[in-house]
């Protein structure tokens, strides 16, 4: 680190001073660089999976929660039609009505029935089925049909398919709301004997379900239609007593059609029903097959019983992933370029500054830092308060070395001057060539007395080498004064040269006094004696 580089630079301070290692150690710096480039890219990847994982979980959530209010307002709906048929039940209730339509019994089947596709179909939209021959009470039944047929005429728009039947408990028969073929319906008795009748129906579940008016069943596989569904179920009374249910069919994997998922979410997703009693999982849709990879999973509760499930794939993210690791690798490569582009400016700056304010012949300082440098330095050390001390030096018979020797041997001698300069002063001192064989160094946090010291150790240091192969040596002499409170620097410079040169002077007039001695002393041989005649 070269003293220039510390004054102009500020390469003090701990900052720098790791840049200035990292600058000078090139494997450093590549090690430094690519770990960097490391960490943010694996920040930028983990950061963007995160923000996309959970924007995805929010958005598949938001879509199952669209099934769930689908099927709750199916529900709530429902329980309008059970509590409007309840009404009704029990204003006809002792009333001797006429029969609205005809109930046929079909001797083949076992079974009673109408609109089955074998008698002429009657006005009523729906189809009756049950086991064996109709009771005569079924006849007042017919009336609530027809309720039953407005009901489920309503204009619905709704994104799941979904069947209503009425299923009456006392009398055991289905009325559904929709006309069907007699060879789909052939084991009515078998139906209501079954478990699956008795554990589903009103009567077995708990109060509270009844208390809200309606209640989701787990999937089952159909009796009838052989698919898988989940039922809502709306018990309907007769005074205190459950007579009936309303239910509503609604096949599982139509319920994928209830939300809007893009073709490439819906591909990495598995979508199904969860029985928790049974433990039993229910597919819905199954968007990929592959299970090595863990899945994100997220879910909603339909019912006590029944959640939904989705799972995402983690493919979609590894996907995301190496996108955005392209996209930050293209960033970061742009961003290195860039920077690689300014330190280049900022270097080619640096050098610029550098030739500016260095003397190229000896390295030191030229005068161009008196105005900024030097004027730092001095406002710096007077916040403090302390004292600054100049030494103004040059060589002396400059001209007679090189009228003798030659500019070369010349420059040699200036060489020698600043070299001796630059390693016997501090990081902290200023070290000038003024110009010629003028130079100068300012002291910081010095007084005249060290100074002065300073200003012999340098007279006796660079009057002690030898710098050519003449074993010629070199002078100086020095002129030392220190730097006043608000005082020009221009000032001071005037006043230390004007010492320089009064030393200057005294030591030739020395010289001068001592060669005259050297001149005026005569050796005399010593006297002969000679031998008397």
């Amino acid at each position: 680190m070269s003293k220039i580089e510390h004054h102009i630079f500020k390469k003090n301070d701990p900052e720098r001073k790791f840049n200035h290692f990292i600058c000078e150690n090139k494997f450093v710096k590549k090690i430094v660089i690519i770990l960097c480039n490391i960490l943010i890219l694996a920040g930028l990847v983990t950061i963007s999976i995160r923000n996309d994982i959970h924007e995805t979980q929010l958005y598949v959530q938001e879509n199952l929660n669209q099934i769930k209010n689908a099927m709750n307002t199916l529900a709530f709906r429902n329980q309008r039609y059970a509590s409007t048929v309840t009404k009704a039940i029990n204003d006809l209730k002792n009333q001797q009505l006429q029969a609205l339509v005809t109930i046929h019994y079909y001797p083949k089947l076992k079974e009673f029935g109408f609109n089955r596709g074998i008698y002429p179909d009657n006005l009523l939209n729906g189809t009756l089925l049950g086991p064996g021959k109709p009771n005569k009470h079924i006849q007042n039944d017919t009336h609530i049909f027809a309720l039953l047929d407005d009901l489920w005429a309503e204009q619905q728009h709704h994104s799941i398919t979904y069947n209503y039947y009425y299923i009456s408990h006392t009398l055991e028969y289905f009325y559904l709301s929709s006309k069907s073929n007699a060879i789909n319906f052939n084991a009515t008795r078998e139906f209501f004997s079954s478990p699956k009748y008795k554990d589903q129906r009103s009567e077995s579940q708990p109060v509270t379900s009844l208390y809200n008016g309606f209640y989701y069943t787990a999937p089952y596989l159909d009796f009838f239609s052989n698919r898988m569904v989940i039922t809502i179920k709306s018990p309907v009374y007769n005074k205190d007593q459950v007579i009936g249910d309303i239910g509503v069919d609604i096949p599982v994997k139509s319920l994928l059609s209830s939300i809007t998922l893009p073709n490439k979410l819906k591909s990495s997703l598995n979508l199904y029903l969860y029985d928790v009693n049974k433990k039993k999982r229910i597919d819905i849709f199954k968007g990929y097959n592959h299970t090595l990879l863990p899945s994100i999973q997220v879910y909603t509760r339909l019912s006590n019983n029944t959640l939904i499930h989705a799972n995402i794939s983690s493919t979609i993210f590894i996907t995301f992933a190496v996108q955005i690791l392209t996209f930050g690798l293209l960033i970061l490569i742009a961003l290195n370029y860039m920077n690689a582009t300014l330190r280049k400016y900022k270097s080619q700056k640096q050098y610029y500054q550098l030739e500016a304010y260095t003397d190229q012949l000896t390295g030191l300082f030229n005068r161009r830092v008196l105005d900024t440098v030097i004027r730092k330095t001095l406002e710096e050390n007077r916040k403090i308060d302390k004292p600054i001390s100049m030494i103004v030096f040059d060589a002396n018979d400059f001209k007679t070395i090189n009228d003798t020797y030659g500019h070369d041997i010349g420059d040699l001698a200036l060489k020698h001057i600043s070299s001796t300069i630059d390693d016997m002063t501090r990081d902290s001192d200023i070290c000038i060539r003024l110009g010629g064989d003028e130079f100068c160094i300012i002291l910081p946090n010095a007084d005249l007395e060290q100074a002065l010291l300073m200003a012999d150790r340098l007279e006796l240091a660079i009057f002690s080498g030898y710098f050519c192969h003449y074993h010629i040596k070199v002078a100086i002499s020095t002129g030392c004064t220190v730097i006043k409170p608000n005082e020009n620097l221009y000032d001071a410079l005037i006043r230390a040269d004007k010492t320089l040169y009064k030393n200057k002077e005294n030591k030739a007039e020395n010289r001068k006094a001592l060669q005259q001695q050297l001149n005026n002393y005569v050796f005399k041989s010593p006297p002969s004696f000679q031998k008397k005649e």
